[in-house]
């Protein structure tokens, strides 16, 4: 890439703003703005990047690429700085499209699915840096290790977090891809499963096939997920290589569900424990069950087994390809099977790029999370208005998805036993809820008390046809809630949630607070409230 002056719109998103760093640091002239000076934002002043606040077309003066992100067209067409662009042949690219650019050359992993993308490629991109192999990598969450949610590397590794959205990982062309689970997300942007499933497969089809790497294109597919099987359908004349990892005991227990628009959809991890009859599968998603399950001649090449979730979180691995892998147990301290499956899965790429053993176990054990999954806040007494609190757990979880909920109250509920779950949850945008309102009130089956904030909009507008209380009047409804075994409330806003929390907390008791919006703050005022 030639040098040239590029200006970050929007400059204080998590994933632009490492693709600003990374520009930067290439040699290119860096600018930005945004609608305020964030924590991010005044990070990258520090670093020499100058923000301005607001957008206007002056910050384009002397810019030849205006880099922005994706849902800016659609929330904001009117957006002075992109209409001054387009007007004056300015160059406008996604910062998903420039990071396509910056791995030109590169022998790319990807970690793309539903679910766990964050916390895999975190773990990927730390076993090949304890591995001396000094990648790059770009996560879609702060890894403490690294301070952010990026690091540059000098070696010929990039390690990326592929995101379906808007199409966004069509842009870049993995050596090796995992893909961890496929089910109807985005409804804002894909019109239904056929059209998020045919994504995957262009993705997948996209892949780096010419390259010299020593490593062979390769695809790492989830075996217990029923999107991913019928991926593998849809992908029979691919040339690449095809592996599979699996969690013992995981087969046969996919779920379908179909939503309120009608549209069938593969849904969930296995460790939602309901088994449909196959007739509620499509003709391609049991055939490849199938075949990719039933089939004794192939069984998975990766495979978790000695699964043990009850007050720790460890398997072991059998592997059916290279080197023999160790068979002691790894212990991991983040809890849940979900858990276990990222792990696996980002063992199976380091071991496929020749990662030793040793150093693959030592990673993962020592493995303690990225920002915002799972991310233990507070553990210990809480003094509150109400009183001080013994052995109070305060959890903050990125999951915003019916599947991830579930998976993540699940996992805490086995990891923590005997400790009242108080689930906290702030509703993603509207089409979202309305969309996946069904699964929603399965999702928080395993809590004990259930406190739904306000949806937060995101890149959406308040169409006025669906509310959170909506959400809570169903629950209610639910046999768990009607018998009496949990409650649910109604939150609020994010400042009116906090004090419905505050009202709600024992001693004991772990809180999950989940959401991809604001949510976080909640667990933030309570803490500023106890100092």
């Amino acid at each position: 890439m030639k040098k040239t002056h590029l200006h970050f719109m929007g400059i204080g998103g998590q994933g632009i703003s490492a693709v600003a760093q990374m520009a930067l640091l290439t040699g290119e002239t860096v600018t930005g703005c945004d609608r305020s000076i964030s924590a991010t934002a005044k990070e990258l002043q520090q670093q020499g990047i100058a923000v301005q606040v607001g957008h206007s077309a002056d910050h384009l003066d002397g810019v030849d690429t205006l880099v922005i992100s994706p849902a800016v067209p659609a929330l904001d067409p009117q957006n002075p700085e992109l209409l001054a662009a387009q007007q004056q042949g300015v160059q406008v690219v996604t910062w998903q499209e420039l990071l396509g650019q910056l791995m030109h050359s590169k022998c790319v992993l990807s970690v793309a699915g539903v679910h766990g993308k964050s916390t895999t490629t975190s773990m990927l991109s730390l076993l090949l840096t304890d591995a001396g192999l000094d990648p790059t990598c770009m996560i879609g969450a702060v890894v403490p290790r690294f301070g952010v949610n990026y690091r540059l590397g000098k070696s010929q590794y990039f390690v990326n977090e592929a995101d379906e959205f808007n199409h966004n990982f069509w842009h870049y062309h993995p050596r090796l891809a995992i893909v961890k689970s496929i089910e109807y997300e985005h409804p804002e942007f894909f019109a239904d499963y056929e059209a998020f499933l045919a994504a995957f497969e262009h993705f997948v089809r996209g892949m780096d096939m010419d390259s010299d790497w020593p490593l062979p294109p390769t695809l790492l597919l989830n075996a217990d997920n029923a999107g991913c099987l019928e991926l593998l359908v849809r992908l029979q004349d691919w040339p690449g290589r095809v592996l599979t990892f699996s969690i013992e005991g995981a087969g046969g227990r996919n779920r379908i569900a179909v939503p309120t628009d009608g549209n069938r959809v593969p849904f969930g991890y296995e460790l939602l424990d309901t088994v449909r009859s196959s007739h509620d599968l499509s003709p391609s998603v049991g055939a490849a069950i199938h075949s990719a399950r039933s089939s004794p001649s192939e069984p998975p090449t990766f495979e978790a087994y000695d699964i043990k979730l009850d007050g720790e979180t460890s398997f072991r691995v059998r592997i059916r390809t290279g080197n023999a892998f160790p068979e002691r147990a790894i212990r991991l301290r983040l809890p849940g099977v979900f858990n276990i499956e990222n792990a696996l899965s980002a063992l199976a790429a380091a071991h496929c790029i020749g990662v030793p053993a040793d150093s693959i176990i030592n990673t993962l054990e020592g493995f303690g999370g990225t920002r915002r999954r799972f991310d233990i806040q507070h553990e210990g007494s809480l003094q509150l208005k109400n009183g001080e609190l013994d052995d109070v757990m305060l959890v903050d979880d990125y999951a915003h998805h019916p599947t991830a909920i579930a998976a993540t109250l699940e996992g805490a509920h086995r990891r923590y036993p005997g400790r009242r779950l108080v689930a906290v949850y702030q509703p993603h945008m509207y089409s979202r809820t309305k969309a996946f309102f069904e699964q929603f009130l399965e999702a928080f089956d395993t809590a004990d008390i259930v406190i739904i904030a306000d949806i937060f909009p995101a890149r959406e507008r308040d169409t006025g046809l669906i509310h959170s209380r909506d959400l809570v009047t169903a629950l209610a409804k639910g046999p768990r809630f009607v018998q009496g075994g949990a409650q649910v409330y109604h939150g609020g806003d994010v400042g009116e949630t906090a004090q419905v929390l505050t009202s709600m907390l024992h001693s004991g008791d772990l809180a999950v607070i989940m959401g991809a919006g604001d949510i976080y703050n909640v667990a933030e005022q309570l803490l500023q409230a106890a100092d």
